[in-house]
């Protein structure tokens, strides 16, 4: 009885110890319950150990398989992860959570402290890549994890949808609708009296340019987003340019998007950039455009989704979990790339007209200068896809200013200070698919972006 309690209290002490790896016990009130249910548990366990005696020749296997056992569950939380965001899947990991909150006991304790630890038990990343490896290997079409799906024959896309492009609102259709052309027509206005040329450059969804299964009914959907491009065109009078007719005779010749990235290539790039520039030149007959023959021309299986961005395997490889060895069996499509034999004239980060900084990313906001571009201020706010798109545009006018605008949600007030200082001549709002839904944080309305997918 003694030498049972006494295990009973060394295991207990090993299992507040390990709590406190886990949790770093900041309610007393969870402290006390863990002591208390882990020496209940401990003596449990050593009253059933003393069991074995009774049970001749077996005893001693039984006792180490047991030990093991326990042993093995203790595995996943001897090292809790304590980032806040995921590179691997590109999103923030879940909060910790507490019993207390606001001097009321959280009821959604259990499932908030669920979906912690299950982000953040030790061995994870590897749990998942095996994972991703066995269901590979079984299945002969596609596979994947929680966050991408891999075909076998085609390319790897965002199982959340989130590359879809936008969908149908249930509800308030002509509403919403309607905000999207008021803002735009209210930032109109804006450039209109600030003497600013407007150009609203919208990405088609990365899912019309692949062919997949027939059981993935929602590559096929109509995007809501092509509604919302007519409907700007027919009530405001902002120049916007949807190259998808462009892009998909492109992509006949060469990917206008990676397989393994939500990107689109260097090729859809061009694309784009030519596209908008023959709108440029209607009203700045002088500018120069960047003729493609002009480039010298290579292939790569491998992707670099950003401008100045060396050679990877691709964002959503990385995500499906599997390892680096493995991407010799995905990347087996060349995509072209681009040498500019005029890269050596253009500036980049220089004192020449310094853009101001607004907080968020600064990092990635970037100013070019160009001395045989057409004198004029160019200010291009889009999300990442800019980040291809600037490998072309610096080369037709003398300062570009690119804002990286990912977690900054088109909100005008943010960049109200940037029009004032840098007074630009020409606004680019470069947008895909499914941030079209940014335009609803232009300005104040009784919609908010996050309502509309």
């Amino acid at each position: 009885m003694k030498k049972r309690a006494l295990i009973s209290i060394f295991l207990t002490i090993g299992a507040i110890l390990a709590t406190y790896n886990v949790w770093h016990h900041e309610s007393v009130l969870i402290f006390i319950s863990i002591m208390v249910l882990s020496f209940l548990f401990a003596y449990k366990i050593t009253d059933y150990i003393a069991d074995f005696k009774t049970v001749k020749n077996n005893s001693r296997i039984d006792i180490v398989l047991l030990l093991i056992f326990f042993i093995l569950l203790c595995i996943p939380a001897s090292h809790i992860q304590k980032a806040q965001k995921t590179k691997r899947e590109n999103r923030y990991l879940a909060p910790k959570t507490s019993l207390i909150k606001q001097k009321k006991l959280n009821l959604n304790f259990g499932t908030e402290f669920n979906n912690w630890f299950n982000d953040r038990f030790n061995l994870r990343s590897k749990m998942i890549a095996l994972n991703t490896i066995i269901n590979c290997t079984l299945n002969a079409n596609y596979c994947g994890n929680k966050t991408v799906t891999f075909y076998k024959k085609g390319n790897l896309l965002y199982r959340n949808g989130y590359y879809f492009g936008l969908t149908k609102p249930q509800k308030n259709e002509q509403e919403i609708l309607a905000a999207y052309a008021s803002n735009l027509n209210t930032l109109q206005k804006f450039c209109d009296d600030n003497g600013i040329k407007l150009y609203f450059l919208v990405i088609p969804r990365q899912s019309d340019f692949f062919n997949y299964p027939l059981a993935d009914k929602r590559n096929y959907e109509p995007d809501f987003a092509e509604e919302i491009v007519d409907y700007l065109k027919a009530n405001t009078k902002t120049n916007i340019i949807y190259p998808k007719e462009a892009l998909k005779i492109a992509n006949k010749q060469t990917p206008v998007y990676f397989k393994t990235d939500h990107h689109w290539t260097k090729k859809g790039a061009y694309v784009g950039y030519n596209e908008l520039m023959r709108q440029v030149k209607k009203d700045f007959p002088s500018v120069p455009i960047l003729e493609e023959s002009s480039l010298e021309k290579y292939y790569d299986n491998r992707v670099s989704e950003h401008w100045g961005k060396e050679f990877n395997n691709g964002q959503t490889f990385k995500q499906l979990g599997l390892p680096k060895s493995y991407a010799k069996k995905i990347l087996d499509t060349p995509y072209l790339y681009y040498k500019n034999p005029y890269e050596e004239k253009l500036q980049i980060g220089g004192n020449f007209a310094p853009i101001p900084e607004i907080g968020k990313h600064d990092e990635q906001d970037n100013l070019f200068y160009c001395p045989d571009g057409l004198n004029k201020k160019v200010m291009i706010i889009g999300n990442s896809f800019a980040a291809n798109l600037v490998e072309f545009l610096p080369y037709s006018f003398k300062y570009t200013a690119r804002y990286y605008d990912n977690y900054r949600y088109m909100n005008f007030e943010v960049y109200e200070d940037v029009f004032k200082e840098y007074k630009p001549d020409i606004l680019i709002l470069n947008v895909t698919s499914l941030y079209i839904r940014a335009l609803l944080n232009l300005y104040p309305n009784k919609y908010r972006w996050e309502e509309v997918q």
